[in-house]
């Protein structure tokens, strides 16, 4: 047997509804293994346990993925008003042929299809 050590902790009405939440939702028979999975998530006991971010990190990858997408949308834009004259430079510098052949199109594919599938290979 483990030893384990008494915690004695008030709590307010609100996170002792959410504790009793995830018991049940773990299926923990007590509160007290409720507390001491989520305290070991917490405090990353057994690498085996899955990490859990706070309000305040996600909050900041949050604003991180915002300003990343500003960023790629704007270099979508700045690729997309230089693309017709970068495009037939590298094309005929590399002299490679792309004929139908040699793609899996369908002709009944729209021609935003198209595009997406040549960029996906």
């Amino acid at each position: 047997m483990v030893n384990h050590k008494r915690l004695s902790v008030y709590l307010p009405e609100e996170l002792d509804q959410v504790l009793i939440a995830y018991q049940e939702q773990q299926q923990f028979e007590t509160a007290s293994d409720a507390v001491v999975e989520i305290l070991s998530q917490f405090f990353e006991k057994d690498n085996e346990v899955k990490r859990y971010a706070t309000v305040k990190q996600l909050e900041a990858l949050k604003n991180q993925v915002t300003h990343l997408s500003k960023q790629v949308t704007q270099l979508c834009q700045i690729i997309a008003s230089s693309a017709p004259k970068e495009a037939s430079r590298t094309i005929a510098s590399k002299g490679i042929d792309y004929t139908l052949e040699s793609t899996s199109i369908e002709e009944e594919d729209e021609p935003d299809e198209i595009l997406y599938g040549f960029l996906e290979q």
